[in-house]
């Protein structure tokens, strides 16, 4: 059992920040993502036999506890639209970087101005590379709900990118 503790731990640790990504999409700034991780960070730290080896991976159950976590904080305060966290990287030169810069911010728009469940599915799928079950895991749906939402959210997310891409 302690074994397993450590093992779980260590393992927590690399989820760490595809955790914090997913929960600031959801939450819509980075210090209530920062809160829903650590809750649930504290959770199954304090609590490690919750997690059964044999129902699944590790992974997507603790992002699963991650959302959960979110969700329970989104519903104790009141609804607001908040832009999603910055989504930037560096480029090598200027120009580049300016490049860069203008996509990520009409990403960031066109992320922030689909709605909070088509942007975790997206963020689940191409910002963590979780596969289609380790999402359906995640968001307690079916393999094939979560291929046609996905679908959906994309779709979404490319009108509103085209939308903020003048």
């Amino acid at each position: 059992m302690l074994t397993q503790s450590k093992e779980i731990r260590h393992e927590l640790v690399s989820l760490g920040s595809g955790a914090h990504a997913l929960a600031i999409q959801i939450m819509g700034n980075s210090d209530d993502a920062a809160d829903a991780v650590h809750d649930a960070l504290t959770t199954v730290l304090e609590r490690p036999q919750a997690y059964a080896a044999e129902k699944g991976a590790l992974k997507p159950w603790f992002l699963r506890l991650v959302r959960n976590r979110c969700i329970d904080l989104l519903r104790r305060r009141r609804p607001a639209d908040l832009p999603a966290d910055e989504l930037t990287d560096a480029g090598p030169g200027p120009e580049k970087a300016a490049e860069i810069a203008d996509r990520d911010r009409v990403l960031k728009l066109a992320l922030a101005a689909i709605s909070p469940d088509q942007r975790q599915i997206v963020v689940l799928r191409d910002y963590m590379d979780l596969s289609y079950g380790e999402i359906a895991e995640v968001l307690d749906v079916a393999p094939g709900t979560v291929m046609s939402r996905l679908h959906r959210s994309r779709v979404a997310l490319a009108v509103a990118y085209r939308k903020y891409d003048d």
